[in-house]
């Protein structure tokens, strides 16, 4: 292209360039004078000083709840609300701990409560947690690696709190319990009260929780064990079987009442009551059922069991069939 052709491609060029050129001016003044929106996170604080640091005493019951009975212990099928102690919630941990009867206990009957505030030998609790064989091998708690014990500074830490009174999640110390009396297990004996009457095919078609079969006329004792958290077993009060016909009224006016006193006895370590009753007193081919009453001398209704609330199993268990 010569000089002449070239001048004139400029001059027919240069307006379009200019009009762009205070284009881009105008836009990019129109960009510099927006202000910027605010930052939302110019506002914080952040903090220069170091994290808080745990201060929970660890051998108080909520580090002990937080860090071991609700994450070693309330796993799902365990101590999650299926069986006592429950670990689940503080509240329900402490109040199936602390003074809170067995219900599992060792051959030789060692424990009575669960916790026994300043005594830790003597609180199942610490036993199950250092005995790798309580009642059979390898059944240390917990079990999610059985036979395997917690860490040492976790079982320390549950031994201090029972050492220093077991004290709930105020510091305060608990208060020894009086509770109603347990009423255990029961045995048919002969007069002779050596041999039981009760065995696995004496029940109406074997089922263990059917009613005992008796002939008729026939003299025979039941033996019942009660025992009580601040009463003797000698020292109980009132002690009777009652009778009836119906698994649910056990009235003077149910009808086959019945009612027998229950005297102590003792033979050896063991204590028991015993009430001497005769299958003749009832009508044949017939089911009795019958319930024991007790008092500790600390409350004022008499303690019963079985129920009226229990499940139908303990009412039959608790029941004999006379024969024609």
């Amino acid at each position: 292209m010569n000089n002449s052709a070239y001048m004139k491609l400029i001059k027919k060029t240069f307006p379009a360039i200019v009009v762009l050129l205070i284009l881009s001016i105008a836009v990019t003044s129109c960009y510099k004078d927006t202000p910027e929106p605010p930052n939302p996170y110019d506002a914080i604080d952040y903090p220069t000083t170091p994290a808080p640091v745990d201060t929970v005493d660890p051998t108080s019951f909520v580090a002990l709840h937080r860090n071991i009975f609700a994450t070693r212990c309330a796993v799902p099928g365990c101590h999650d609300g299926h069986f006592e102690p429950d670990f689940r919630t503080l509240q329900s941990a402490y109040s199936t701990l602390v003074y809170h009867p067995i219900i599992k206990n060792n051959a030789d009957s060692t424990f009575q409560f669960r916790v026994i505030p300043l005594n830790k030998e003597e609180s199942v609790l610490y036993e199950r947690l250092t005995n790798c064989c309580f009642v059979n091998q390898d059944d240390r708690m917990p079990q999610d690696n059985i036979g395997v014990p917690l860490e040492s500074n976790h079982i320390s830490n549950i031994a201090a709190w029972i050492d220093n009174g077991a004290r709930d999640i105020f510091g305060a110390l608990p208060s020894y319990p009086n509770q109603e009396p347990l009423i255990g297990f029961y045995l048919a004996l002969n007069t002779d009260l050596l041999n039981p009457i009760i065995y696995s095919n004496n029940r109406i078609d074997g089922v263990y929780y059917n009613p005992f079969i008796l002939p008729n006329n026939t003299d025979f004792y039941i033996a019942i064990q009660v025992t009580d958290d601040s009463t003797a077993t000698s020292a109980l009060q009132y002690n009777k079987f009652k009778m009836s016909y119906d698994p649910d009224d056990f009235s003077p006016s149910a009808p086959g009442y019945r009612e027998y006193t229950a005297n102590y006895f003792q033979n050896g370590n063991d204590e028991a009551f015993l009430a001497l009753i005769n299958s003749g007193d009832f009508i044949a081919d017939s089911v009795v059922y019958f319930r024991y009453f007790v008092n500790d001398g600390d409350h004022q209704q008499n303690t019963q069991f079985p129920r009226d609330e229990s499940i139908i199993q303990y009412k039959t268990f608790y029941s004999f069939y006379v024969t024609p």
